[in-house]
């Protein structure tokens, strides 16, 4: 091993104070290699854990020690991390390269998430919180992570925190933080191998005991491999229920609708925006237009996206990050392919390109496209595309997709709110007029199903 490279830690709440486990301490079983997602160098090592005690143990302490907290002394803690979040930082390259995310906005998505935590006093629950909360995540995108580790403290429940072993950095930058101001956060990644159910699901069964909630961002059957791994090898364990104490978020889910009466301006920048981390299951991988806005709404898309400048993902300049022939070939294409046979490619296509089709898609909109695709298609009235949402919603684990984007007036907003409460229209938060991926003290991205647990009222983007 190349002892040149940094060694990062896992940091673990053990007897009262944070404890910093190495790759090279005796509770560490070899290392694990962080790579760059294009070029396969290894940019740094994580420790592979041997055992979940320590982890368990702190998170029922932390969550002992957070509800005890007042509230001005957990509002100063969140303000504290707000000022640390803004400055300069030394993880920005670092996500950018293992997240294949252009770090102007990895920038951006970290004032951002700063700027959400310095009113806190708005988002504290009075609750007591229902027990710890682990998330297993599996890509560390920045629009993303940090914010299932703040929504669970809002609901006064601490966390643990499993980064992707591939892409840990920005959950790896919040715990850092978070150990020098004392938030309750702990941080832990290790190899996900054939050993990953066994070891998970030592961390589940503490949430089902404490009532807590175990997160899983990815495929709902991987969160029933690792809870049922004592018996999957004796049935097809994908066929059981969703567990107790369990939020299995969808692999993907987001979906835009623009009706006639949108600001189509408006509606294009906020697709754009909504595919800056192309790796974000909040994508919109359905843009519906209405039949009289359609032709407006693409021809200015492409005009936007053919001026984006496509480079080196540390470029502060790039606008989309370049891929490799590999990543192309094993993550887009296959999406293309798809949305190809359904529809016509009006922009790009080809390596390296930003790509617009037009066309009447299905299968397509259960995928993820994990580079900028944008799939449009024409509707003859906005509720075309709330039948296309649900009916593709069917598919997904939770029976929900995660974001909607709605370009429309403010009275057709609220009559599609009316259907969410009602459950006749199957999407967890709703934007009016803003991107997928917005920012919102009420919509803070996949914390908006951990409010719906952790009972806040509210969780309509405003």
């Amino acid at each position: 091993m190349n002892r040149k490279l940094p060694n990062f830690v896992n940091f673990v709440y053990y007897k009262g104070r944070f404890s910093e486990i190495y790759p090279g301490d005796r509770e560490s079983d070899g290392t694990l290699a962080v790579e760059d997602y294009l070029t396969d160098e290894e940019i740094g090592y994580f420790p592979n854990l041997k055992k979940v005690s320590k982890v368990i143990g702190g998170a029922r302490n932390l969550h002992k020690y957070w509800n005890g907290l007042e509230g001005a002394d957990k509002i100063e803690m969140l303000e504290q991390a707000s000022e640390e979040l803004k400055k300069e930082n030394q993880y920005d390259e670092l996500i950018s390269r293992a997240g294949g995310f252009p770090i102007k906005f990895v920038k951006e998505a970290r004032e951002n998430f700063a700027n959400y935590l310095n009113t806190p006093e708005q988002l504290l629950q009075e609750n007591p919180g229902k027990g710890p909360v682990v998330a297993i995540t599996s890509v560390t995108t920045p629009e993303v992570q940090p914010y299932i580790m703040i929504e669970s403290l809002l609901g006064n429940c601490s966390v643990v925190i499993k980064g992707s072993s591939s892409e840990p950095f920005s959950a790896y930058l919040l715990a850092e933080i978070s150990g020098e101001i004392g938030l309750p956060v702990q941080f832990i990644t290790y190899k996900t191998n054939e050993n990953k159910s066994i070891f998970a699901a030592e961390l589940y069964k503490m949430c089902e005991e404490e009532g807590g909630y175990f997160i899983l961002m990815g495929n709902p059957s991987t969160l029933k491999k690792i809870v049922y791994h004592e018996i999957s090898d004796k049935l097809d364990v994908t066929k059981l229920p969703i567990p107790n104490n369990t939020i299995s978020f969808t692999s993907h889910g987001g979906g835009m609708i623009v009706d006639e009466s949108a600001n189509i301006e408006n509606a294009v920048q906020g697709a754009i925006h909504s595919f800056r981390f192309p790796k974000a299951c909040k994508v919109p991988t359905g843009i519906f237009v209405n039949k009289g806005s359609v032709d407006e709404f693409t021809d200015n898309l492409i005009d936007k996206i053919s001026r984006q400048k496509v480079g080196n993902v540390l470029d502060k300049n790039t606008d989309v990050a370049t891929v490799s022939e590999e990543y192309w070939n094993n993550f887009v294409e296959p999406f293309l392919r798809v949305a190809k046979s359904n529809g016509e490619i009006l922009f790009g296509g080809d390596l390296n390109q930003p790509t617009v089709i037009k066309g009447n898609f299905n299968l397509s909109l259960l995928m993820e496209p994990q580079y900028p695709v944008y799939c449009i298609e024409e509707i003859d009235d906005t509720m075309g595309g709330i039948e296309k949402i649900n009916e593709a919603s069917k598919n997904i684990g939770t029976g929900r997709i995660l974001d909607l984007s709605v370009y429309s007036s403010e009275e057709f907003f609220k009559e599609l709110e009316k259907l969410r409460r009602r459950g006749d229209l199957n999407v967890y938060t709703l934007h009016k007029n803003r991107p997928t991926t917005s920012f919102n003290s009420h919509t803070a991205h996949e914390g908006i199903i951990l409010r719906k647990h952790l009972s806040e009222p509210n969780f309509v983007d405003e």
